[in-house]
């Protein structure tokens, strides 16, 4: 078990092969690093999910490095290297759940290049702030403009001028660090 605060960095796929974890307690982000250091957020992961990416010394078929740092303070029940491959080598259900968790990670990096390619941005927004509301389950999201920005994968500059119309039309209140939904199905049927 090791405990990591918000922020700070978990481990990544490239030479540092962190072994696989388990969230506890809190939140983990997981991103993909340029070498000219840009950012790009593939996904989230919270309390009682798993993720192998950063063991892509016994999943041979992740070539790319990413990162995962924790989003809040987090506790983590972690998988060390050494473990991760005996277990995978020795029972086939060990690395066919491996396998398994991956293909879901596989799937939402798919859906955040669409999201890129084919959404525009206010609609990323959006699509953004109604899935926080249901993952939290409230209306009150404790997120920065800055970190919105990050996670769907813009420039902080245009996710504010789209936070200021999706307000001016009633459907959000910005407020230091949190944003409040006024109106999820509003936010559903942006054209």
């Amino acid at each position: 078990m090791r405990t990591f605060d918000a922020g700070q960095l978990i481990g990544g796929s490239d030479s540092s092969c962190t072994g696989m974890f388990l969230i506890v307690q809190g939140g983990v982000r997981v991103s993909l690093l340029s070498e000219e250091g840009k950012e790009i957020t593939l996904f989230r992961i919270g309390c009682g999910e798993c993720c192998v990416t950063t063991a892509s010394c016994v999943i041979r078929q992740i070539s790319f490095g990413t990162l995962a740092a924790a989003t809040e303070k987090s506790e983590l029940l972690i998988v060390p290297i050494g473990v991760c491959e005996h277990l995978a080598s020795n029972n086939i259900f060990v690395k066919v759940f491996m396998l398994e968790v991956e293909a879901r990670r596989y799937s939402q990096v798919v859906r955040v290049l669409q999201q890129m390619l084919f959404r525009r941005l206010d609609q990323r927004v959006a699509d953004y702030l109604v899935e926080r509301c249901q993952a939290t389950g409230s209306m009150e999201l404790r997120v920065t403009q800055d970190e919105l920005a990050r996670d769907i994968n813009s420039a902080r500059e245009a996710v504010t001028r789209v936070l200021r119309r999706l307000a001016n039309e009633g459907l959000v209140e910005v407020k230091r660090g949190r944003i409040l939904v006024l109106d999820v199905d509003g936010l559903t049927r942006l054209p």
